[in-house]
């Protein structure tokens, strides 16, 4: 495809060409897709497909693909929720001493997905409807349970210790 780059939002796709004498690179169009908009704190849970989300919009850039958040209520939300997860799941990963040490890629996957599954199981909304929904998720967790901070973390954290993206394959 070359020096193209694609940008899918909906069913609405738009292919732009530099032209001769442009240069762009994938960073550069990365750092105007994020520039807009805010970077989704879920973006590894959306993007495996185990949740989606109303809000968030997919960009691909190059072979990369980002989420980004077209509300800013919902984002602040989402990065409170995460912030709690990985404050209350340092000892799953092992991290005693620091909240704000760097996760392994997998290891932010179990983060997010856990999470997310655990806060499906105790959400009732989320059990009537069946909704994986992130923003709608968070929501109605939030009406239920008054605060994030509320939330009972000691039924969330078993899931997300328990999270596997992928299912050990069985030998012949």
């Amino acid at each position: 495809m070359g020096a193209s780059t694609m940008v899918q939002d909906a069913a609405v796709s738009i292919k732009t060409t530099p032209t001769i004498g442009q240069r762009t690179t994938n960073q550069d169009n990365a750092n105007k897709a994020m520039s807009a908009e805010i970077q989704c704190s879920f973006e590894k849970a959306l993007v495996s497909g185990a949740n989606e989300c109303a809000q968030a919009r997919r960009v691909e850039i190059g072979e990369r693909i980002v989420c980004l958040c077209r509300s800013p209520e919902a984002a602040r939300r989402c990065e409170r929720y995460l912030s709690l997860l990985r404050k209350n799941a340092r000892f799953v990963f092992r991290q005693i001493r620091s909240a704000d040490s760097i996760l392994s890629n997998y290891q932010e996957l179990c983060l997010q997905c856990g999470g997310l599954q655990g806060l499906s199981a105790i959400s009732r909304n989320a059990q009537e409807n069946g909704k994986r929904d992130v923003n709608i998720l968070l929501q109605t967790t939030e009406d239920q349970y008054g605060d994030l901070e509320n939330i009972p973390m000691n039924q969330i954290v078993p899931r997300i210790a328990a999270y596997n993206p992928r299912p050990h394959r069985k030998r012949k």
